[in-house]
């Protein structure tokens, strides 16, 4: 009996709509993976190269890097399918309706999922992971899973809004500068429908809780829509884990769930207090995030803006000898973070033989004029702090032009 109610277990056997949750969960963890199993990112091999990333809050982690990927080793496929037997033990006690069992079993893959997103690797981690932690944490650990797994949903959504309060979305101006547009839709009409999505997100999604039946089904199909709309450009794996959960939650079963006001729900209100600070941590950092990138990814940031980025200069040897370098962006989805790169000179300087790095940074974003937001005659002597601004990063009133960008490319 203790177990089952630790973590509020036994809230499954009591509710269908949360049975059918803990299937969205499942097919979420089995999207992330399927992508994850081929990708070196985490892998030694990548610290080898110098192509990891670690987070801005815990640059040194290229120690937990162990895991070696095909073909060079075997451990991390070995990992992936022994979190996908994980899957299926669950899925199968699910069917069994032995849910401190199936509870267990996806224990291991919230833990590693989890890991990787927020402390092995900041390359993996998209706005969908964000998601999906939170619907895990709700669902295996809190009370009361039903009211918070519908109020975090609606919750992101409005969220999503901080970030697209922006030129990007107001005007457009990520599809328009764009060679390609706005999928299905003429470029007259984006700033139409760029600032209808704010709308829906910012006021429509709060009444996915109403108890209109007519008010709430209409936003539902919206929502509906809109997702299926946005695998056009995202592909399937954001559809795949917000939909599904969508679907159960808000769909034909859907039925107004009282605010919960006991002690026992303190934990899920912390929780999006908690998704509120994050989302506001780019916002107080100076400057326009959207340039400097700083802070950017503790929050939700799909489409944040279309970018463009130049990062070149010189690799300045003890040897005497010299290298000039130059690494051109042309797909809007590259976000061109001035950290990724700076990170990526900070290896080759602690690889030794190098004197000092000069370094040059280059960001379009909107079709606007390239901005010089970074040049520095010594990338090695700089450091990086990940909750406020630095100085070496320059903002959209210190930057100068230096030239205008081409039409690019979604992808």
């Amino acid at each position: 009996m203790g177990s089952r109610y630790a973590f509020s277990i036994h809230e499954f056997g009591q509710n269908s709509i949360l049975r059918w949750a803990l299937g969205a969960l499942v097919l979420g963890y089995f999207s992330a993976f399927f992508l994850w199993i081929g990708n070196s990112a985490t892998t030694a091999e990548a610290v080898a190269r110098g192509t990891y990333a670690c987070w801005p809050y815990f640059q040194d982690c290229a120690w937990l890097y162990v895991l070696q990927a095909l073909p060079f080793g075997y451990s991390q496929t070995l990992l992936y399918m022994a979190l996908f037997a994980s899957l299926v033990a669950a899925v199968y006690w699910m069917a069994e309706e032995k849910w401190v069992y199936a509870h267990a079993a996806l224990l291991p893959a919230f833990l590693w999922h989890a890991f990787v997103t927020f402390v092995l690797t900041e390359v993996l981690a998209g706005n969908y992971d964000y998601y999906l932690f939170v619907y895990g944490l709700i669902i295996l650990f809190l009370p009361h899973k039903l009211y918070f797994l519908k109020l975090a949903l609606v919750f992101f959504y409005v969220l999503s809004t901080i970030a697209k309060l922006h030129e990007t979305w107001i005007l457009g101006t990520y599809f328009s500068s764009l060679a390609t547009g706005l999928p299905l839709f003429p470029d007259w009409s984006i700033p139409i429908w760029t600032n209808f999505v704010i709308f829906m997100e910012m006021v429509g999604a709060w009444f996915l809780l109403s108890r209109h039946a007519l008010l709430q089904r209409t936003v539902f199909a919206f929502f509906v829509a809109f997702h299926l709309y946005s695998g056009i450009l995202v592909e399937y794996r954001y559809p795949t884990t917000v939909l599904p959960m969508l679907l159960i939650l808000f769909g034909p079963w859907y039925r107004h769930t009282p605010t919960p006001l006991d002690r026992r729900a303190i934990p899920g209100f912390v929780l999006l207090g908690a998704l509120l600070v994050t989302q506001l941590i780019p916002v107080m950092i100076p400057g326009d995030q959207k340039l400097t990138l700083e802070g950017n990814k503790y929050g939700l940031y799909m489409f944040d803006a279309n970018h463009q980025c130049v990062s070149s200069g010189t690799f300045h040897f003890t040897d005497g000898s010299s290298r000039d370098f130059r690494d051109e962006s042309y797909s809007a989805r590259n976000r061109c973070d001035p950290y990724r790169y700076w990170f990526r000179l900070n290896t080759v300087c602690a690889e030794g033989g190098v004197e000092r790095i000069a370094w040059t940074f280059d960001h379009s974003i909107n079709g606007r004029p390239f901005l010089r937001i970074v040049d520095a005659a010594d990338a090695c002597a700089l450091s990086y702090k990940p909750f406020s601004h630095n100085e070496w990063i320059r903002t959209e009133t210190e930057a100068p032009a230096v030239g205008r960008p081409v039409e690019n490319l979604y992808d």
